[in-house]
């Protein structure tokens, strides 16, 4: 069928329907009595002329912000990785066509691309009917904005949707979900002995740090790579002889006390291995473990009753669930086996959260609980309050630009950082890069803090604490960021007339609005100085710091435009005069 210059049309004998239930949303429905074919699917295509439009953007994109061609493969969304919008905006960083999904949870391949016969672009949505867990009707709206906005409200325009009108209601964040934490991960890997984690968390508390997540390596003396003995989700007594006792020890310093888990991971050579042997999605043998199917009540129940009683006995404040992204089918169709009670594996998912967050909170209303890219999307809101950037260890770059992607998409949820580390020997200004890349996210930690170098500590204790003191502008305020497509030069939060504004590109002047009356400019680069453009006739007392927050000068600026020296990875704190 068409409707205004849409494209609706599906396989499956399914009567279709489309209204526009508001400007720039058609609400598409099909109904049926019966699916005739083998593999249903409901296709919403679509063109749109190429007009003012040089990059694309997608929440899994990463560093990749060029233009897809139509004969590329499709991008694929669903509950448990990444989230069905797209934006496509200009070399000013100017959104120009918008594109978004209300169903965030049914994997649903989206292909967007240059058409090179006419430098159309080509939209195609394609939908499966049989995995959307529904019987005989099915509906979903797209929204396409075309209106004139920056890259980062455009993004903002899509996140309040789903939360507003598609019934993505996010999880409440506790406070300690915004102050940073200290972590185990780069730090020990899997060698977390109590007494050592103990004697990092005492320096975490003194440095303003409030929260300890101990990852992998707490269930097993084993301390190869991979999740062999993942499953049992018992404490190995070589490395915390008393859990219970240790959690105690942290929570009396001040930390709260986050615990790993890979939820769906089940080690082949844990001990309950061969009772959910029947009942896995794949098996993983380069990781030496199943992955658990949570079609069967049995296993959500069982990972259920592994978090409360851990919650319970040890007397956790959160989790840090990883791996979610790995609860996928193999093939268009799983299997459904006589004693599972969901088809879709997706809709299990929903069910494992649901049930999991119900039963912590029951238990701690403010538990913390922990996801990483890519599962992000509006759903998984509802369950995580803390969503963190994936892996990339010492890498500023992919810090940066994990943690300002998910800003923009996550509303009220906390976004955090990826552990934060780097090599002892390094310069205390490569220790101030990897803090100052994640400035608008909270920070998770991950170096030795018991030897850590005094100018490096200098360094950390700078930039933690400016965080922190600043954190209501940081992690509330409005963000703004410039050039995407070059993986954002400068990001800024502004409110009530005060600034936090982070320059990621040398040579790159910086502009101060009208309405500023004071801005901290960080230099997220090891130039030795910013250009600066200033309101005409505003004059600023500029006070200079190092990167260690050592004073490194005053002075007043002026003119349209001027040069400030601010040392590499260093602070400028501009008041207005």
């Amino acid at each position: 069928m068409r409707f205004q210059d849409l494209t609706i049309e599906t396989n499956a004998g399914a009567r279709l329907f489309a209204e526009e239930s508001a400007p720039g949303q058609t609400r598409i429905t099909a109904e049926w009595d019966r699916l005739a074919a083998e593999r249903p699917v409901l296709t919403i295509g679509w063109e749109t002329p190429l007009h003012d439009i040089q990059y694309g953007w997608h929440p899994n994109c990463r560093f990749d912000r060029s233009l897809r061609v139509d004969w590329g493969g499709p991008v694929t969304t669903k509950i448990s990785s990444s989230a069905p919008v797209f934006c496509f905006f200009n070399e000013a960083g100017r959104a120009r066509v918008t594109i978004a999904l209300s169903d965030a949870k049914t994997p649903i391949n989206s292909s967007l691309g240059v058409r090179e016969e006419d430098g159309m672009l080509l939209c195609r949505v394609a939908i499966p009917l049989d995995a959307t867990g529904v019987s005989h009707r099915y509906g979903v709206t797209l929204l396409r904005d075309g209106a004139d906005r920056s890259f980062a409200e455009a993004l903002r325009l899509v996140s309040r949707w789903w939360e507003t009108e598609c019934g993505y209601r996010p999880a409440p964040v506790p406070e300690a979900a915004r102050t940073a934490m200290y972590s185990t991960w780069y730090t020990f890997h899997q060698g977390v002995f109590a007494d050592a984690v103990e004697a990092e968390c005492a320096i975490a508390a003194q440095m303003g740090m409030k929260t300890v997540i101990v990852d992998d390596g707490w269930q097993t003396d084993d301390g190869n790579r991979g999740y062999a003995y993942c499953g049992d989700w018992e404490v190995t007594k070589n490395k915390i002889p008393d859990m219970a006792a240790h959690v105690k020890r942290v929570h009396g310093m001040g930390l709260k006390y986050v615990l790993w888990y890979s939820v769906p991971f089940m080690g082949y050579r844990a001990r309950r291995f061969p009772e959910f042997e029947g009942m896995l999605l794949d098996r993983l043998d380069s990781m030496q473990a199943g992955v658990l199917d949570p079609r069967w009540p049995q296993v959500r129940e069982y990972l259920v009753s592994v978090y409360d009683r851990a919650l319970r006995e040890w007397d956790l404040d959160g989790f840090k669930l990883d791996f979610i992204d790995s609860f996928r089918a193999r093939g268009a169709v799983p299997t459904v086996r006589e004693g599972m009670d969901f088809a879709l594996v997706e809709d299990a998912v929903d069910r494992l959260m649901t049930d999991v967050l119900t039963a912590l909170r029951a238990r701690k209303p403010e538990v913390l609980v922990e996801f990483r890219q890519s599962y992000i999307g509006p759903a998984m809101r509802g369950y995580g309050n803390m969503f963190r950037v994936a892996d990339c260890p010492a890498d500023p770059l992919s810090n940066r630009v994990g943690s300002l992607d998910l800003r923009l998409l996550s509303g009220s949820t906390a976004v955090h950082s990826d552990m934060l580390m780097w090599h002892r020997d390094d310069t205390p200004e490569a220790a101030a890069l990897q803090l100052i890349s994640v400035l608008f996210a909270v920070p998770q930690i991950s170096v030795k803090l018991t030897s850590l170098r005094p100018e490096h500590r200098a360094a950390l204790e700078f930039w933690l604490g400016f965080m922190e003191r600043e954190k209501a502008l940081l992690l509330g305020a409005p963000l703004e960021v410039e050039s995407p497509q070059d993986l954002y030069s400068l990001a800024r939060a502004e409110a009530d007339g005060r600034a936090v504004i982070a320059l990621y590109a040398p040579e790159r002047a910086v502009s101060i609005g009208p309405d500023t009356r004071e801005a901290f400019l960080c230099n997220g680069t090891f130039a030795p100085s910013a250009i600066l453009r200033l309101p005409e006739g505003a004059r600023f007392a500029a006070r200079v710091f190092d990167c260690q927050g050592r004073a490194a000068g005053e002075r007043e600026i002026s003119g349209s435009l001027c040069e400030l020296p601010v040392p590499a990875c260093g602070m400028a704190r501009l008041l207005r005069l």
